[in-house]
């Protein structure tokens, strides 16, 4: 598949699904998950909102470097996208633009919407691959 189709192919996959379980590093230098609700824009840049309060944002204040993957909510065929990248917390001056964004996309119930330390973070990816398995053979793609 050409690289632009396949990145298509992802985006569509990205934006029809909205959970992901995403990896942080905690304080002793441990793997950390928790289930998360995203958004993606064209640039495949992921945006989430967290509270100060919870332990993922020390997490990704101490080190921004994290994973996520989103997974199909069926067994077969298995299909995946994985990411890397580095979270950046977004600027207060954008966050409610990319909050109405993030709302816009996601019409998931926010729990956290209302808190007084809620932020929201930007992942610029800097690996992405494609696990496909429709064909009957288990594919590994690299998107990024």
């Amino acid at each position: 598949m050409e690289k632009d189709a396949l990145r298509t192919v992802v985006t569509d996959f990205l934006n029809n699904h909205r959970k992901a379980v995403f990896a942080t590093v905690d304080k002793e230098g441990g793997p950390h998950t928790s289930l998360m609700l995203y958004v993606v824009d064209g640039d495949l840049n992921v945006y989430f909102g967290t509270r100060r309060a919870f332990g993922k944002y020390e997490q990704l204040k101490q080190n921004p470097h994290m994973s996520l993957s989103v997974i199909e909510e069926k067994l077969d065929p298995l299909r995946v996208v994985d990411i890397r990248g580095k979270a950046e917390e977004i600027a207060p001056d954008e966050h409610d633009m990319w909050f109405e964004h993030f709302k816009a996309k996601n019409t998931s119930k926010y729990y956290v919407e209302g808190a007084d330390d809620f932020v929201m973070f930007r992942v610029r990816p800097t690996m992405i691959r494609w696990l496909d398995a429709t064909s009957g053979e288990l594919e590994i793609v690299p998107v990024l």
